[in-house]
């Protein structure tokens, strides 16, 4: 009996093994620290392997928090033990790290956005319909268990056809770093780290916000209308507050309006509204690094009944990482993938196309 018993120990912890992920991530900066570590920890089906940065403080002090090996090497890294890599890493360096890891044979998910431009996101795709790998576009809002309800409903034709729809994404000012300060861990810095990419995104900052920002705004619209066309757009600027708002027309003809907002000098406010020929969906979405779920209301006129659903497992984070394991264990497609990422990144550079002319006189109250 204790034979029999032994083997199946052994047996199902090779089970286990076989159904969790070897991850390794790239990049243990701020958002490797704040969203991805603890995510990846938590994950039921994820086995956090190594970890990489080309800052060995951050690398070697990442790694003996995790307890796992840490890299300074990026080829070195990706001939560790991992079968994913998960890409924590400025804008820049997306592409090119993605395309390194896909070479080296590993699946990834990489936050967003996919590229700095669509044409380098285009290079991406190439690549990685050579490779047989998949991969997954961290746009993490998806897999907020309210917004993925939305969703379902919407697809199934919950509130009838959609004729109009309002999203808004407004950051704070002031207030985010007292509340990023009461939300986040205690901080790893290489402080020559970042004031390198401080004065990096200063550089470009209307570039960047809205690449940052605009980009979560813009794959929420199309995960939950499809895809649209930008027809209008205008930008106003005080300073380093910039805000975009904006017009679109969705494939299936609804109208959509947008607003970006960094910075607004007030609380953090971020969400949607939906109206259907029979009903009405709204979305109020927390700031991310609380991993709260959104409080959705769904609307149906026919019932003159309101549905708010409400979870208990609400990290996005945690809950994307897991749904890229699943999808990579089964063999089943990810989601957002690379050309929703593209899709994503093509909306970005027409609204930048479309204010790029208001630039220069806004610039006066700066």
């Amino acid at each position: 009996m204790f034979d029999d018993l032994t083997r199946f120990r052994s047996i199902w912890r090779d089970q286990v093994i076989q159904d969790k992920l070897k991850l390794g991530v790239i990049g243990c900066g701020r958002i490797a620290q704040a969203a991805h570590f603890p995510a990846v920890q938590k994950a039921k089906n994820v086995k956090l392997t190594a970890v990489f940065d080309p800052s060995p403080m951050l690398a070697e002090g990442a790694g003996v928090q995790l307890g796992v090996p840490a890299y300074t090497d990026q080829q070195e890294f990706l001939h560790a033990e991992i079968d994913a890599v998960l890409i924590a890493i400025p804008d820049r360096f997306h592409v090119p790290v993605s395309i390194a890891a896909l070479q080296a044979g590993k699946h990834v998910l990489v936050e967003k956005p996919v590229a700095v431009a669509a044409l380098e996101a285009e290079t991406l795709i190439d690549v990685l319909d050579k490779s047989g790998l998949q991969l997954q576009v961290g746009s993490m809002k998806r897999f907020d268990p309210c917004i993925a309800r939305a969703k379902r409903v919407l697809a199934e034709g919950g509130i009838g056809r959609i004729l109009s729809a309002r999203c808004w994404y407004r950051v704070m000012s002031e207030l985010r770093p007292p509340v990023e300060a009461t939300l986040f861990p205690a901080m790893l810095v290489d402080q020559e780290v970042r004031n390198r990419e401080t004065a990096l995104k200063a550089a470009n900052r209307k570039t960047h916000l809205l690449a940052t920002h605009g980009i979560h705004t813009f794959d929420l619209m199309r995960f939950l209308l499809g895809d649209l066309t930008v027809s209008a757009a205008t930008m106003a600027v005080d300073g380093v507050d910039h805000s975009w708002h904006g017009i679109a027309t969705t494939d299936a003809g609804a109208a959509a309006s947008f607003e970006i907002t960094a910075s607004v000098h007030a609380e953090w406010t971020e969400g949607f509204q939906i109206y259907g020929s029979k009903g009405h969906i709204s979305g109020e979405i927390p700031f991310p690094f609380s991993r709260a779920a959104s409080r959705v209301r769904i609307f149906r006129a026919e019932e003159s009944s309101y549905e708010e659903p409400v979870f208990g497992d609400t990290d996005a984070y945690k809950l994307q990482v897991e749904a890229f394991a699943a999808a990579i264990i089964a063999g089943r497609p990810v989601q957002p993938n690379a050309s929703d990422g593209l899709k994503a990144l093509e909306i970005v550079e027409a609204v930048n196309s479309l204010t790029a002319r208001e630039e220069p006189d806004q610039r006066k109250s700066a």
